[in-house]
């Protein structure tokens, strides 16, 4: 499946990688290591020599491994920048939080490098069976449900309540975003 490598991400650049505690950034890299995803993590911040024990990365460019997404928890007017990087680095999908500029530059230069998008404004993705957790939500039921949601607290409605009743769980979530490129049938079409 074309989003197989994005979905299933056995490595994965966290860009904007943060020490502070409150930063997506930081939240993100510990999410991962508290839930133990098994694949490789790599947070990029050139001002950081390391993030949680991990080496940090001055760029996607210097990442000694091949990535498969992208977090960009960064600001929107660096977006294009950092997509095109994750071009040259042959990474096949970002999840790119930021919202609120004009999404055709950013399209353009991720269909310029090869680079697909969720998002952009989007709370994140969650792949349950690999504990790929890029949205922070802690102790989601694992199941076979796969959820997407254009409205990331409803998502988070939904998972928290089906936690707190012990319900079904869910094998997936992405919030869609704004669709910019990766659209809805896209997902379904997967799941």
């Amino acid at each position: 499946m074309p989003l197989d490598r994005i979905l299933n991400a056995q490595s994965v650049a966290v860009v904007g990688a943060s020490k502070v505690e409150t930063k997506r950034g930081f939240q993100t890299i510990r999410t991962l290591i508290e839930e133990k995803y098994a694949g490789k993590i790599y947070p990029v911040n050139p001002k950081e020599k390391s993030i949680l024990g991990l080496k940090c990365y001055g760029s996607v460019a210097e990442i000694d491994g091949p990535v498969d997404l992208a977090l960009v928890a960064t600001p929107a007017a660096t977006v294009p920048a950092v997509l095109e990087e994750c071009g040259k680095k042959g990474v096949a999908g970002a999840v790119i939080l930021a919202g609120g500029f004009g999404e055709t530059g950013v399209l353009d230069t991720a269909r310029k490098h090869g680079v697909r998008l969720i998002g952009p404004n989007t709370s994140g993705m969650i792949n349950l069976k690999d504990n790929l957790n890029l949205v922070g939500l802690r102790h989601a039921p694992k199941g076979d449900i796969a959820l997407l949601s254009q409205s990331g607290n409803m998502a988070l409605t939904l998972i928290t309540e089906a936690s707190v009743k012990s319900m079904k769980g869910f094998s997936y979530y992405v919030g869609v975003g704004n669709e910019a490129d990766i659209k809805f049938h896209e997902y379904l079409e997967f799941f």
